[in-house]
Formats: C-alpha cells, sequence, structure tokens
C-alpha cells in the first residue's frame, strides 16, 4: 500500500513539475503558432457551447474525405463563433490566419484576430506570424 501512494505522489509530482509554465507573452506566442500552422476545410455541420470543457464553443467541420474536425474559436472574438452558421463552409489553409468563410450569397475572407486572449493588446504587434500576415 505504500509503494502505491508513493508511486502516485511520485508521478502526480512530476506530472505538476512537466506543467508548461509559460509567460503571458509565450502563451499567446504559442496560441498563434498553433493556428497559423493549422489546416482545416468543409461544411459546418454543429456548433455548440462546451459546458462540460469550460463553456468552449464548438463548431464541427465535416470534410467530404477526412471526416469531422472538432474546431474550438475560444481564443477568437466571440462575434466569430456568433457569425458562422451551419451549412457555411469553411477553409483555412496551412501557414495563414486567414479563414475563408462561403455561404448561398457571401464569400468573404476573415482574419483571425485573437480578440480573447489577455494581453492581446501588448503582444499583437511583435508576433512575426501576425506581422507577416
Amino acid at each position: 500500500m505504500t509503494n502505491r501512494l508513493f508511486i502516485l505522489l511520485f508521478l502526480l509530482t512530476v506530472g505538476l513539475y512537466s506543467c508548461d509554465n509559460l509567460t503571458q507573452k509565450e502563451f499567446f506566442d504559442k496560441i498563434v503558432y498553433d493556428e497559423y500552422h493549422s489546416n482545416y476545410e468543409g461544411i459546418v455541420t454543429e456548433k455548440y457551447i462546451d459546458k462540460q470543457n469550460h463553456a468552449r464553443p464548438i463548431i464541427i467541420i465535416r470534410h467530404e474525405i477526412f471526416g469531422d474536425n472538432k474546431k474550438d474559436f475560444l481564443f477568437q472574438n466571440p462575434e466569430l463563433f456568433d457569425y458562422i452558421q451551419i451549412g457555411d463552409t469553411i477553409t483555412k489553409k496551412n501557414e495563414s490566419l486567414k479563414m475563408n468563410l462561403k455561404r448561398k450569397n457571401l464569400d468573404t475572407i476573415i482574419k483571425l484576430d485573437f480578440d480573447n486572449v489577455k494581453g492581446k493588446e501588448k503582444y499583437y504587434s511583435e508576433n512575426k506570424y501576425i506581422m507577416e500576415n
């Protein structure tokens, strides 16, 4: 029993120690980097607020070959989630921060703005991925 307790405490300690301790700027840069290098395309089939996961705004994008992609727009302006509708076609290419949104009488490009990230005002102009777009 004491060996199990020791192992559990050891694993808990190692797990907590290995957690990322990012500064706010590093956190912002990681969010931008991840989005810049993401790629998704398809039709919006579902959208909801995931109350079990910190109320994340989730959009399900269905690609005809690759299937469903669950995308959260937690760090974007909340109006983007409201703007996207079921049936919209969304395309976001790798190495870009622009998303193309198409619906029946609309074809628009949306620049992802990371408006819902604390400290955005301080770090936005310093991020190389935002500056090259």
